[in-house]
């Protein structure tokens, strides 16, 4: 997966920087925050016209960004497995699940 990794790698990095150029690069509607609890929609990227250019290519890298992850954490996972509990049942040199037992009752 060496190959294939470090292509989703380069296009995870390529997609977050040019995010980051296309949020700057955007016009600031001056709308704050009354524009998060629908004040001002009508330039909202998915509004009636659909947007700008700039917000539509920021949408579409954002999906990208977010494939791209996902496609990054998918080629570099190991393929161990931690069994936290597993592990404590052999240090303990027990196959019981202790956490399913019954408390004992006047234990001393």
């Amino acid at each position: 997966m060496g190959i294939i990794g470090t292509l989703f790698l380069v296009i995870f990095a390529i997609a977050a920087v040019l995010i980051i150029v296309l949020v700057m690069l955007q016009d600031e509607q001056g709308e704050g925050f009354g524009g998060l609890f629908g004040g001002g929609g009508g330039a909202t990227p998915f509004g009636a016209t659909g947007g700008s250019v700039l917000a539509k290519a920021t949408s579409i890298l954002g999906v990208l960004f977010i494939v791209s992850s996902l496609a990054v954490a998918m080629a570099y996972k190991s393929g161990e497995t931690d069994n936290v509990i597993g592990e404590s049942r052999q240090s303990a040199g027990t196959g019981q699940d202790w956490f399913l037992d019954e408390p004992l009752e006047n234990a001393e």
